[in-house]
C-alpha cells in the first residue's frame, strides 16, 4: 500500500515537472559557470600558459665614446697628446786628437752638430824614472806561471800587477836612469823573457773635445769626428 503510494507521488512530481517546462520559456537554467562568463567586468580566469610574458623595452644604447672606447688623451692621461718624457742629454768626449791643431780642425764640424762645445785639454807628465816589465797575459794564473818560470832561471825580483792598465803584466824593477833599465832588458832577453824597458809615469799632453750632441745628429755625423766617448754633462750647456 505504502509503495503504490510513493509510486503515484513520484509520478505526479513527473508530470508537474514537464507541465512547467511545457508552459514556460524551455531554456535551461543558466549554469554558475555561465553565468560568470557573462557577467560584465568580471575577471576571467586564466591558465599560466595562456599568458604572454611582457615584452622589456631595450637598455638605452651607450655614449659613442663609450660604445667605440675612445677617450680624449687629455681625460684619460691629464697630459697633452703630445707630451712625452723628457729623455736624458746625450754628451760625449772627443779625441785625444794629435795635437791643439788638428783639435781646432775638428771644432767647426762638431759644432754643427752639437748644441755647446768645450776643449779639454791635459797637460802631459814628465817621467818619475824607467821600469823593466813583461807585457800583460790574458789572465792572472799565466802571469804567475811566467813568474815562476823567470824565477827558475836565477831572477827573484818580479812581480804580477794587480791594478789598472798594466794588471796582469810583470814588473822586472824600477830604475833611476835609462841606461840601467836598458842593461835589465837586455840581461832578461838574454834568457829568454821579452822584457821592455819604459819610463815610468810618463804621459804626453792630451787634446779632447766635449760636446753636448743634438738630437737630430746621426750616428755616422758622430763617427765623422774622431773616436768617441760618454761623458757627464757637467759644464756643457
Amino acid at each position: 500500500m505504502i509503495l503504490r503510494a510513493a509510486i503515484v507521488l513520484l509520478l505526479m512530481l513527473n508530470l508537474g515537472a514537464a507541465a512547467w517546462w511545457w508552459l514556460g520559456d524551455g531554456s535551461a537554467p543558466p549554469s554558475p559557470r555561465a553565468a560568470t562568463a557573462e557577467t560584465p567586468g568580471a575577471p576571467r580566469l586564466r591558465l599560466l600558459s595562456e599568458v604572454t610574458p611582457p615584452r622589456l623595452a631595450p637598455a638605452p644604447a651607450p655614449a659613442a665614446s663609450v660604445a667605440t672606447g675612445s677617450a680624449s688623451p687629455v681625460a684619460s692621461t691629464g697630459l697633452p697628446a703630445s707630451a712625452t718624457p723628457a729623455t736624458g742629454a746625450r754628451c760625449l768626449r772627443f779625441g785625444p786628437f794629435a795635437d791643439a791643431a788638428a783639435r781646432d780642425a775638428a771644432r767647426p764640424a762638431l759644432a754643427a752638430i752639437a748644441s755647446s762645445v768645450v776643449a779639454r785639454d791635459i797637460p802631459g807628465r814628465a817621467s818619475r824614472g824607467w821600469w823593466v816589465f813583461l807585457p800583460a797575459l790574458p789572465t792572472r794564473d799565466e802571469a804567475r806561471a811566467l813568474g815562476e818560470r823567470i824565477k827558475a832561471a836565477g831572477i827573484s825580483d818580479w812581480y804580477v800587477m794587480n791594478e789598472g792598465d798594466q794588471a796582469n803584466s810583470i814588473a822586472l824593477g824600477r830604475y833611476g836612469s835609462e841606461d840601467a833599465a836598458r842593461r835589465r832588458e837586455g840581461d832578461l832577453r838574454a834568457k829568454g823573457f821579452a822584457a821592455q824597458a819604459a819610463p815610468l809615469g810618463n804621459r804626453p799632453p792630451q787634446w779632447w773635445l766635449d760636446a753636448r750632441i743634438a738630437d737630430s745628429a746621426t750616428p755616422a755625423a758622430v763617427a765623422a769626428i774622431a773616436p768617441s766617448g760618454e761623458v757627464a754633462c757637467t759644464g756643457l750647456r
